[in-house]
């Protein structure tokens, strides 16, 4: 089915304990959310479309997962401690410094205190949080243990944090050996290789063919250097706003699946994170439909999310968790054996936990015994490349000198 895209609106609003507030929220159209509003109880004094930096996809300040991290931890640690929500918010914003996140924060306690709920004053606030905060605020609230939920949304926070240092530590020493390797040979395009052309044009001998060649790139590179780059920035340009279009990540989040090893790597990393936010929140007491419609949401893989959306429907149909992710066709046999296994002995959160820790220890060993491999050979690949350039301009002057000396 097509979705249809959520816009952001400006609302003010007046709630049954006559409060006036000013809120974000995301609704399919104006009349949607002014219905939507009217529902729960509240007078709307005016709606109005968010234009702008933000509505462009532009402008969205997130709140960093560090942060939501340790404001969980906090939070919670207060909450046990007896503290009321109320006062624990105000002892939040007492000691944050960080200025999106202290007027968000400012705004949702106003919420709290007018009476809405933590897990609606928090949503409200659109993308700043992820979907999973919300949703596991309202497992807290519905099962009265608002202090265990968030600790245990803090435990998800710093797992998916781990993994994703590790990921990225992987990934540097590549992309640093790659930057090094592309700008070498660029200098040698556009420098070494023109002053190289002018030598042995002076001198009357007959260039390799890789000689040629590469003095055929290299001038033909310098020459149109401003047409290739403004290629290449129009480029970038079209394949941005082609990327904005509703669908367009998805596609290439698929096509990435397919590439060997890699797509094997990225369907782990997305196996993972939909284990463990369906374990966090199912933990925390949300139903399965719920839970799946916000781990749908939380996958960073786009093709994954849009495939677990799609069979979410089939649960509430009454499917098991099992069929509907079988249904997808985007996971492994073993997570879905797994997931099996916990709806048949009743473990399902447990189980899911399992598999995200699986997985995230399978990444781990496969990215260190890729690493492993792939430095060297980078480096052999970056000095054979260098090398066969600078052969390639060496040879006919040894040739040229080795010819004088034959002569005298």
């Amino acid at each position: 089915t097509h979705e249809i895209p959520r816009m952001e609106y400006a609302c003010k609003v007046g709630t049954p304990s006559g409060e006036v507030l000013e809120q974000t929220l995301s609704a399919q159209d104006e009349a949607a959310l002014r219905a939507e509003l009217e529902q729960k109880g509240f007078y709307v004094f005016s709606i109005r479309r968010r234009l702008g930096m933000r509505s462009l996809a532009f402008g969205t300040k997130r709140i960093s997962p560090e942060l939501l991290m340790l404001f969980a931890q906090e939070l919670s640690a207060l909450l046990k401690a007896g503290l009321p929500l109320l006062q624990s918010l105000d002892v939040m914003l007492e000691r944050q410094k960080h200025p999106v996140f202290r007027r968000s924060l400012t705004t949702i306690r106003e919420k709290v205190k007018s009476g809405i709920a933590a897990s609606e004053a928090f949503r409200a606030e659109g993308g700043i949080y992820p979907a999973i905060l919300s949703a596991s605020l309202v497992a807290g609230e519905r099962s009265g243990n608002l202090e265990t939920v968030l600790k245990r949304f803090a435990i998800y926070q710093r797992l998916n944090l781990q993994l994703k240092k590790k990921a990225v530590a992987a990934a540097t020493y590549p992309a640093v050996l790659m930057s090094m390797m592309l700008i070498l040979v660029g200098i040698l395009m556009l420098k070494v290789i023109p002053a190289f052309e002018k030598f042995y044009g002076d001198m009357d001998v007959q260039l390799p063919l890789i000689t040629r060649v590469l003095i055929f790139l290299a001038l033909g590179l310098e020459k149109n250097i401003l047409w290739i780059s403004g290629g290449v920035i129009g480029g970038i340009l079209f394949l941005s706003a082609w990327l904005r279009r509703e669908g367009s990540g998805a596609i290439v989040d698929r096509v990435l699946l397919g590439i060997p090893f890699v797509g094997g790597l990225m369907r782990m990393y997305a196996t993972s994170q939909l284990a463990r936010t369906l374990s966090s929140l199912l933990a925390g007491g949300l139903p399965l439909v719920q839970a799946m419609e916000v781990a749908a949401a939380s996958v960073g893989n786009r093709a994954m999310a849009a495939a677990v959306g799609a069979a979410t429907p089939l649960i509430r149909e009454g499917k098991s968790l099992t069929l509907a992710l079988e249904s997808t066709g985007m996971l492994e046999n073993l997570p879905l054996e797994m997931v099996k296994v916990g709806e048949q002995t009743g473990a399902l959160a447990d189980m899911l936990s399992a598999i995200a820790d699986f997985y995230d220890d399978e990444m781990e060993n496969r990215l260190a015994t890729v690493m492993a491999l792939l430095e060297p050979i980078m480096l052999v690949v970056m000095a054979v490349i260098v090398a066969a350039m600078l052969l390639a301009f060496y040879l006919p002057l040894f040739e040229a000198i080795s010819a004088i000396q034959t002569r005298g």
